[in-house]
């Protein structure tokens, strides 16, 4: 099974074929435009499914999560509470079943909430689904070194929240990295190589990492000119 997330900086539909070849079966994929907007393209790229999570009166900025593959289908958990309107469970069944937490993390409505506050929020509503396998993917806009930020819950809180209920990240656990260390940026500030930042994040349940073939995040050369985001890839046995 390969997972990738993206935040693809709108226009999928035309940079899905940048994508493809990478073979993955679920793409979770920030600031995707609406299905109207394809006209019929996911139709002819192989998409086995297609739900998008919308932006109130803009089709063109949502949050996309695609099954490439018939073998898993997707579908919005019961569970999913509107407040958190980018962090959304899925159920995941079929060649394997679990849950999949997907993540655009936003400004809210006061700073103290934004970005990360988000996240807080959610792990700790969602937190009885974490007792399944689960899968936490997406454009976190998080880091340890923005700790100083005064929020209701920061990054190490959140990780440690998740260490309790035996969740990790890939990355950290395949690079064997510290938080707020890393050395593979997956955004790049205003598109400029000398502002990268480590934003973007897969965590998974650890069964998960006992089957990790491959741990992977773009390249600055093959991406910036797409986005301002690097993909995320993480591929299990």
């Amino acid at each position: 099974m390969k997972i990738l997330t993206w935040n693809c900086a709108m226009c999928f539909r035309e940079k899905i074929d940048h994508v493809l070849p990478l073979n993955a079966d679920i793409l979770v994929i920030p600031e995707c435009e609406a299905p109207s907007k394809w006209k019929g393209k996911d139709k002819v790229k192989g998409i086995h499914q297609f739900i998008w999570v919308d932006k109130k009166y803009n089709l063109n900025k949502g949050l996309g999560v695609f099954s490439m593959n018939s073998s898993y289908q997707i579908k919005r958990h019961c569970h999913f509470k509107k407040d958190f309107k980018y962090i959304v469970p899925f159920e995941v069944t079929g060649k394997e079943n679990f849950i999949l937490l997907a993540v655009w993390a936003q400004r809210a409505t006061t700073r103290y909430d934004s970005y990360i506050g988000q996240i807080f929020h959610a792990i700790k509503y969602y937190k009885d689904l974490f007792k399944q396998p689960c899968i936490i993917v997406g454009d976190w806009n998080s880091n340890q070194k923005f700790d100083y930020i005064k929020r209701v819950g920061n990054h190490t809180t959140v990780v440690n929240m998740l260490q309790t209920d035996e969740i990790e990240s890939g990355y950290h656990h395949f690079f064997n990295e510290e938080h707020g260390m890393e050395t593979k940026p997956t955004h790049y500030f205003w598109r400029k190589k000398e502002r990268p930042f480590h934003l973007d994040y897969l965590f998974a349940s650890r069964s998960f990492f006992e089957r990790m073939k491959h741990f992977e995040v773009g390249r600055y050369e093959d991406w910036i000119k797409l986005s301002d985001h690097m993909p995320v890839i993480a591929e299990f046995d």
